[in-house]
């Protein structure tokens, strides 16, 4: 096969200079945006770097007449076994992976624009086996994206919004307590103020907190804080007696926030505890996440919270990454995903801001940061 890498400022001209070396048959092995130029690192430019191969001399089926001895299986299994174990130089990793990315559109028959969208999407932290069926699914991008990068901005954001049209949008509850709950270092005491903040302006509500991390004086004292600038009774609870006797207490508030511990989502006799403490029957359940959490790390924080029943998801920090994948992985691993806000910065109350599909769909495929 013969390789060869292409740059340009665009992704239309790019493609031309593929096609003009090989044709329709091009196979597109890596694309990515790189910043190139510049003086001293000042005022570089965008340029679209493409990785392109073309092999001119298939394999030609052997002839019916002749007989040889077949050779012997070599199993995927082991040929993973064998990549994962032997060392990689620099050169030998960029190899592997320009070979991983041949084998795949071979074996899934990517065209070169489905490749561009499955290599964006992988960009964005979206695990393989799902960027794979996003792309696979719903309408082919066509070769007008060619030409057109609007073209294939439009197909990567149709498929992006169809994966999304499952999940539930907007800050809902159905009860006057709402926990929120999640791991440590996340944002629910300052998403909390937000929150508070926004149905006092906002909704006019009557508002009260209760806080059940006593594990961090650092976490009572800055939920006090918040709450004497609102303007918001603030109570401690050290233990569920006293959680029921404040709940009781504060029935007179149209709403009363929940701010629980952050603690480590492996810890099972933590979650067992937790979930003594939240009844989905009696409160709301909010889990906040941070969007800076790795993929793997993401689903698995949400399917330990889920099995103890969350009603929405908050989503934090969407100022601190640049990789939005979470968004996806979470759709395409779980049902009736709810996401209540998204927040991007510290400030009280302007940071935080109603998703919408569209929105979304712009973070996951860069347009927006």
């Amino acid at each position: 096969m013969k390789i060869k890498k292409y740059k340009a400022p665009s992704m239309p001209e790019v493609m031309k200079q593929v096609r003009k070396d090989f044709g329709t048959d091009a196979v597109i092995l890596q694309s990515r945006q790189i910043k190139s130029g510049g003086i001293l690192g000042l005022f570089k430019k965008n340029y679209i770097e493409v990785v392109a191969g073309y092999d001119p001399e298939p394999v030609k089926p052997a002839k019916k007449a002749a007989i040889r001895k077949e050779a012997p299986v070599l199993k995927k299994e082991m040929v993973r076994e064998e990549i994962k174990d032997a060392p990689r130089s620099k050169e030998m990793e960029q190899v592997y992976k320009l070979l991983e990315a041949q084998s795949r559109q071979l074996q899934f028959r990517l065209t070169p624009e489905e490749q561009i969208i499955y290599d964006g999407l992988i960009q964005q932290e979206v695990l393989p086996d799902i960027a794979l069926n996003i792309v696979k699914e719903g309408n082919d991008p066509g070769t007008a994206s060619q030409e057109d990068s609007s073209t294939l901005k439009q197909a990567v954001h149709e498929k992006i919004e169809k994966r999304l049209e499952g999940l539930e949008l907007g800050f809902t509850y159905n009860h006057k307590v709402i926990q929120f709950v999640g791991p440590t270092g996340v944002g629910k005491t300052t998403t909390i103020a937000k929150i508070a903040a926004r149905m006092q302006l906002a909704e006019n509500k009557k508002v009260a907190f209760i806080t059940l991390d006593t594990y961090r004086i650092a976490a009572v004292e800055q939920l006090k804080t918040y709450a004497k600038i609102l303007h918001i009774p603030v109570q401690v609870a050290y233990n569920k007696q006293e959680y029921r006797k404040y709940i009781e207490q504060l029935q007179d508030y149209d709403v009363i926030l929940v701010d629980t511990a952050g603690r480590n989502y492996r810890d099972d006799a933590y979650l067992n505890d937790l979930a003594d403490w939240i009844n989905p029957d009696e409160v709301t359940n909010y889990l906040v996440l941070s969007m800076t959490a790795k993929p793997k790390d993401f689903l698995d924080i949400y399917g330990k919270f889920d099995a103890i029943g969350i009603h929405g998801l908050i989503l934090t920090k969407l100022d601190e990454t640049e990789q939005y994948g979470n968004i996806l992985n979470a759709v395409s691993s779980y049902s009736g995903i709810r996401i209540g806000y998204i927040t991007n910065g510290q400030d009280v109350p302007e940071d935080m801001v109603d998703p919408t599909i569209k929105q979304l769909s712009r973070f996951i495929a860069g347009d927006e940061q």
